[in-house]
C-alpha cells in the first residue's frame, strides 16, 4: 500500500464533491471500499441498532503505520492518486480522501491498525479530535469502531429512518459488495445475529446463492462476451426469476458497484418478448473496461459514471445477455423438443373425447336441453343463456342479437378485486386459516422485507412469523393456494412497498390486484357448469364494469349483424 498523503489544491478543486455522510450506510460503504482497496480477501461487517450506536468493521488487508494512520483523518489524504492526470484512469473504489475525515467529524472513531512490518497502533476520535494515539498489540489489518453517528449533529439525526429501515439499507449495500466481489469473503453481523455469510470461493454464482438464496441461484444463465476491449461476464436469470421491480439487479464496473440507465436499458432489451409487462429482470453483470474509457468522478456516491463509449459498451452488454438467453432456449428445445411432441400428440387424443363431452356438458345447463337452459336479465331487460367455453379459457354467452365472449379470468379477478377492496376498506378480516401451516424460504433480503413488514401483510389477510434461516411460516392468507403461488404472491407484494411498516395509498390497489389475479380462475382452465353460470350472474350484477383491475377488457362482443355480413346473409 503506497504512503497517505495530502493531495494538492490543484488536484482536489477537480474532484467531484466529496464524501458526504447522510446515514450508517454510506458509512459502511466508504469502509468496506477502503478495506478492498488495501487488498483485504476478509471482511466482517458488524452494526447495532441500524448502526446509529454502533459500526464495525475488520479486514486483513495491508494496514497502516502509525504515521498513515493519523494522515488518514486529515481532508484529502489519500494513498491512491498522485496527480491530476490519475484521475483520468481510475483503478481504486476510493480516491479523494474524504471519508475517514467525514466520519469521524460526526461520530466518536476508534481505529487499530497494523502493517506486516510495524507495530499495531490505536487512535481514538471524537468529533474528528484526536484523543488517543498509542502502539499496541493486534493482526495485520483495520478495524474501526464507528459509535453514536451524529451525536453533535442533530439535524442529521433527525432525517435518519428507523433502525429496521437503516438495517435494510446497509444490507442491501454489503450485499452488492458479496456479489461485485467473488473472491472476498464477507461476513455480515446485525445486533449480535449473523445476517450474511460469504465464503469467497471466487464463484458468482455462489455469491447469488448467499445474497439471494438457493432459488434464484438455480435460475440464471452465464453470461460471457469479449468485443472491442469490452468484456461482460456474470449471470443472467431466466425469464421465470423476473421481478416487478429492478432491486435485484446488479451492474459492476471493474468491481465498482454502478448504476447507468442506458446499460440497463440495453440489458432489459434483451429481455424482449420474453417478459410480461411490468416485470424486471434479475441479472449480475460485470464490466471490465480499460479505467480510461470510464469517468466516476461526476458524482459523489461514485455510482453514476459516464462512459466514452457507451453506445458500443450497450451494444456488447446487449448481445452478451441476449446470447445467453438464447443459448438456454436452444438447449431447452433440444432436449425437450421430442418428449414434448410426443406428449402433445398422446394428450391431443386422449382430451380429444374429453372436450366434446366439456362442451355438451357446458351447454346442457341443469341437465336439460340448449333450448330448455334457464335464462335470466343481463344490467335487467334482456335475456341470456350460456353457450359453453372455448379453449378452456374464454365463455360464449349468447345476449339479445349479440354473441359475447367473456374472459373467465379477467372476470373472476374483477369480482374478487372488488370485493377484496371493500373489505380491506372497511378494515374487515380478508384471511382464510389455511389446513397446514406453510414453510416458504425467501432470498435475505426478501425474508428481512417480510419481516419489517409484517403489520402491512396483516392488514392484507397474512398471518406470517419468522421461522429462521430466511423462512417464514405462512399461517393463514386471503388465498387458498400452492405454496409456489404463495411465495410468488408475497414476493410481488414486497416490491410494492415503498418502505417498511407502511404500504402508500397508490399502492394498496396494486396490492389487492395482485391478491386477486393470484385467487382467481385462470385461463387454460376447464370450469364446471355451475362454476360458469355463478361466475355470470356475479358479473352481471357488479353494474358498468368492462375491464379487469389491469384495465384488459372482459369481454368482446360479436352483433349478429356482423355475423350475418361475415356470412354474405347480408349484403
Amino acid at each position: 500500500m503506497n504512503k497517505i498523503h495530502v493531495l494538492t489544491a490543484e488536484i482536489s478543486s477537480k474532484i467531484a464533491a466529496g464524501e458526504v455522510v447522510e446515514n450508517p450506510s454510506s458509512v459502511i460503504k466508504e469502509l468496506i471500499e477502503n478495506s478492498i482497496d488495501a487488498g483485504a480477501d476478509s471482511i466482517i461487517v458488524e452494526i447495532k441498532n441500524g448502526g446509529i450506536s454502533y459500526m464495525r468493521l475488520t479486514d486483513n488487508g495491508s494496514g497502516m503505520s502509525a504515521q498513515d494512520a493519523q494522515n488518514a483523518f486529515l481532508r484529502h489524504a489519500t494513498s491512491k492518486i498522485t496527480s491530476v492526470g490519475d484521475l483520468e484512469k481510475i483503478s481504486t473504489l476510493g480516491f479523494r480522501g474524504e471519508a475517514l475525515a467525514s466520519i469521524a467529524a460526526v461520530s466518536n472513531i476508534e481505529l487499530i491498525t497494523k502493517t506486516q512490518d510495524s507495530d499495531g497502533v490505536f487512535l481514538q476520535l471524537d468529533g474528528g479530535k484526536l484523543i488517543t494515539q498509542q502502539t499496541t498489540g493486534c493482526p495485520k489489518g483495520t478495524t474501526v469502531v464507528v459509535r453514536d453517528l451524529f451525536f453533535n449533529t442533530p439535524a442529521r439525526m433527525k432525517f435518519l429512518k428507523s433502525d429496521k429501515t437503516e438495517t435494510s439499507y446497509i444490507t442491501d449495500i454489503v450485499q452488492r459488495f458479496v456479489l461485485g466481489n467473488p473472491n472476498i469473503s464477507i461476513r455480515y453481523i446485525v445486533d449480535g445475529r449473523e445476517r450474511l455469510f460469504f465464503s469467497g470461493d471466487g464463484q458468482l454464482k455462489s455469491c447469488v446463492y448467499s445474497v439471494y438464496g438457493r432459488d434464484y441461484a438455480k435460475s440464471v444463465l452465464e453470461v460471457d462476451r469479449c468485443e472491442n476491449d469490452i468484456k461482460i461476464y456474470g449471470l443472467a436469470g431466466k425469464p421465470e426469476s423476473s421481478r416487478g421491480n429492478r432491486t435485484f439487479q446488479s451492474l459492476f464496473l471493474n468491481g465498482r458497484y454502478i448504476k447507468n440507465k442506458a446499460i440497463t436499458f440495453a440489458a432489459e432489451a434483451a429481455y424482449k418478448n420474453t417478459l410480461m409487462t411490468g416485470k424486471f429482470p434479475f441479472y449480475v453483470l460485470h464490466i471490465k473496461i480499460s479505467p480510461e474509457f470510464a469517468d466516476v468522478n461526476v458524482h459523489p456516491t461514485k455510482q453514476e459514471v459516464k462512459f466514452a463509449n457507451e453506445r458500443t459498451l450497450c451494444d456488447v452488454v446487449y448481445w452478451a445477455v441476449k446470447n445467453a438467453l438464447a443459448h438456454s432456449a436452444e438447449e431447452q428445445i433440444i432436449h425437450f423438443a421430442p418428449k414434448i411432441q410426443q406428449q402433445h400428440d398422446l394428450k391431443s387424443m386422449a382430451k380429444e373425447p374429453e372436450r366434446q363431452i366439456n362442451m355438451v356438458d357446458n351447454i346442457s345447463l341443469n341437465n336439460t336441453t340448449p333450448r330448455q337452459q334457464r335464462q335470466q336479465n343481463f344490467e335487467d331487460n334482456y335475456q341470456y343463456k350460456i353457450v359453453g367455453q372455448v379453449f378452456d379459457t374464454y365463455i360464449i354467452v349468447e345476449f339479445s342479437d349479440k354473441i359475447i365472449l367473456i374472459d373467465q379470468h379477467a372476470a373472476h379477478e374483477r369480482l374478487l378485486f372488488e370485493k377484496f377492496k371493500m373489505t380491506y376498506q372497511q378494515n374487515q378480516q380478508m384471511a382464510q386459516m389455511l389446513l397446514s401451516p406453510v414453510a416458504i424460504v425467501f432470498s435475505p433480503p426478501e425474508h428481512v422485507a417480510i419481516l419489517e413488514n409484517l403489520q402491512v401483510f396483516s392488514k392484507l389477510g397474512f398471518e406470517i412469523e419468522d421461522f429462521g434461516n430466511n423462512s417464514i411460516l405462512v399461517r393463514q392468507a386471503p388465498i387458498t393456494a400452492q405454496r409456489q403461488t404463495l411465495k410468488t404472491l408475497i414476493g410481488e407484494l414486497i416490491s410494492l412497498i415503498d418502505s417498511p411498516g407502511e404500504a402508500i395509498s397508490d399502492n394498496e390497489d396494486q396490492m389487492l390486484k395482485t391478491i386477486s389475479c393470484k385467487a382467481a380462475v385462470k385461463g387454460n382452465t376447464i370450469m364446471q357448469k355451475s362454476e360458469i353460470d355463478a361466475l355470470i350472474n356475479d358479473i352481471t350484477k357488479e353494474g358498468d364494469i368492462n375491464t379487469c383491475p389491469h384495465g384488459r377488457p372482459l369481454f368482446v362482443t360479436l352483433t349478429k349483424y356482423q355475423l350475418e355480413k361475415m356470412f354474405k346473409r347480408i349484403v
